[in-house]
């Protein structure tokens, strides 16, 4: 019998056309969270033929499996229709293509995923000032506000890394994020990497941040 303490769940870090979560997928957990970035890959091993061709694979195997959720990075993001942000790595030659397979399976692709047992899963984190300024209660809204209106995850603020509180959940950065959290839950986030899986407590030591973007190593949180 698992153990209550026992994992259920598997976040699996930025892609950028990196194959690595072939491997995680096939392991028992109740859910599979990619926290996106699927193209833009600074590698030249995920050139942009390898990164289509995986982001079709997980295409695929979360409509085979509907264990498998798939959120949406910044880097997938300034592809969609009426976004007129580029970001750094963006693929202008390919964006047609991008585009096109963007969007065409923009139905599995969320913004922000409730884990349960209060953990959230999106790309780079919500802030309370971000959660505000589109008058959502809670942060699953955040999917039904994008659907309305993609604008509201547009990058914002003077900061050019992206580090302001008003940041959306694919832009914000960890020093914002940290200032500005929501009360009662924990956050699993990518978007920006570090040497190695980093938790932060926050909320007095209540709850805690997980950034699992670990660049070109295998990013995989266990929770």
């Amino acid at each position: 019998m698992q153990s209550i303490d026992t994992p259920r769940r598997l976040a699996i870090g930025d892609i950028h056309g990196k194959p690595f979560w072939k491997h995680y997928v096939k392991e028992n957990y109740t859910a599979f969270y990619f926290t996106g970035d699927y193209f833009d890959s600074h590698n030249p091993s995920a050139g942009f033929r390898e990164q289509y061709k995986n982001f079709l694979e997980i295409c695929k195997a979360a409509r085979a499996d509907e264990r498998i959720k798939l959120c949406l990075g910044n880097h997938d993001y300034h592809y969609l229709n009426g976004v007129t942000d580029n970001y750094s790595g963006f693929q202008e030659s390919r964006y047609e293509k991008i585009n096109m397979i963007l969007e065409k399976n923009i139905g599995l692709l969320k913004v922000v995923y409730d884990a349960g047992d209060n953990y959230i899963v999106s790309h780079a984190g919500i802030t309370k000032t971000f959660l505000a300024s589109i008058s959502a209660s809670n942060p699953e809204e955040i999917n039904g506000a994008f659907l309305k209106d993609r604008g509201i995850l547009a990058f914002n603020g003077e900061d050019m890394y992206g580090d302001n509180v008003t940041q959306s959940p694919i832009w914000v950065r960890p020093r914002s994020l940290k200032a500005d959290p929501l009360e009662g839950c924990n956050q699993i986030v990518g978007h920006t990497p570090f040497k190695r899986i980093l938790e932060t407590e926050i909320n007095g030591n209540k709850n805690k941040i997980v950034f699992i973007d670990t660049g070109d190593a295998e990013s995989i949180y266990r929770f």
